[in-house]
């Protein structure tokens, strides 16, 4: 019994659901088209979550399998069920087919193009998993590809129009995050980094520090863009915010740990706050006076 116990215990870390905030960008296009508080489409769109979370499983779960070996150089990624030995090939297996099974046939009561989209999320992922995230610039592209995918799919689950501008942004944003996140493995590994991951010889902290000022300016730049084009009148209220939260982050992105593993930011006070009073003024920009 404990033996089962623990297996599914490590099951579920492997599944990496404390992962699945990503998938949260998959709400954008329900929100910003006015269709919150429309339950048929609200459903969808939870439909559409759930996919994309367990697709998105599915490949953390392939790619801590591949990575195994290299995650031991990692103090945090070590610790991982594969890295460690506590899963091996037949948990890897089942889980590849409970996730997969579970995430695609959720796509299933979709629009068709809401399926085009999670598969090619699926297919881009293992492209990086299998060797194009050993190479520089196209790993942190394709990271960020696979965000405007999700913004995008949500669209299509609700069959909405999202904006050019706020695809942008989040686009900015996925690259702004993963250099940051690039930084804290360099800075925490040194010598091991190249080890832990091929591609990060071609990269340095002066070149990854300017990168991601480069990054962080242009989802600015976009965001920025779209409160002003986007049709509602009041939504430049939440540029402010937008400004504390993001700088917040790069401050706090100062400290290599948090780089590296940016999840742990959400128990920062400040950014949770920012991230509270923006879902509010959106809503009142969209929702109470559009």
């Amino acid at each position: 019994m404990v033996k089962i116990v623990d297996w599914f215990k490590f099951s579920v870390v492997a599944l990496r659901p404390f992962q699945w905030y990503k998938n949260f960008v998959v709400f954008l296009a329900l929100v910003f088209s006015g269709n919150l508080f429309s339950l048929d489409k609200l459903f969808l769109s939870f439909l559409a979550f759930l996919s994309f979370c367990f697709v998105s499983s599915l490949n953390y779960v392939v790619n801590d399998f591949v990575d195994k070996k290299r995650d031991l150089l990692d103090p945090v990624k070590r610790l991982r069920p594969f890295a460690s030995g506590r899963l091996g090939v037949f948990s890897f297996w089942f889980l590849v087919l409970f996730s997969g099974v579970l995430g695609f046939s959720l796509a299933l009561f979709l629009p068709f193009s809401f399926f085009v989209v999670v598969l090619v999320f699926f297919v881009l992922s293992q492209l990086y998993n299998f060797g194009l995230k050993n190479v520089p610039l196209v790993d942190v592209f394709l990271v960020s590809v696979n965000f405007v995918l999700r913004a995008v799919s949500g669209a299509f689950a609700v069959s909405v129009w999202v904006s050019p501008w706020l695809v942008f942004g989040v686009f900015f944003l996925a690259l702004f995050l993963v250099m940051n996140k690039r930084l804290g493995e360099l800075v925490v590994l040194k010598d091991k980094a190249v080890k832990h991951k091929a591609v990060l010889k071609f990269y340095s902290p002066p070149l990854v520090s300017r990168l991601r000022i480069l990054f962080l300016l242009l989802l600015i730049v976009f965001y920025g863009l779209y409160c002003f084009f986007c049709p509602f009148r009041f939504f430049f209220i939440t540029l402010p915010v937008v400004f504390f939260a993001v700088f917040r982050y790069y401050a706090l992105c100062a400290e290599p740990f948090f780089a590296e593993h940016p999840e742990r930011l959400f128990f920062d006070l400040r950014l949770l706050l920012a991230l509270f009073l923006w879902l509010l003024l959106v809503l009142f920009s969209v929702y109470l006076f559009p």
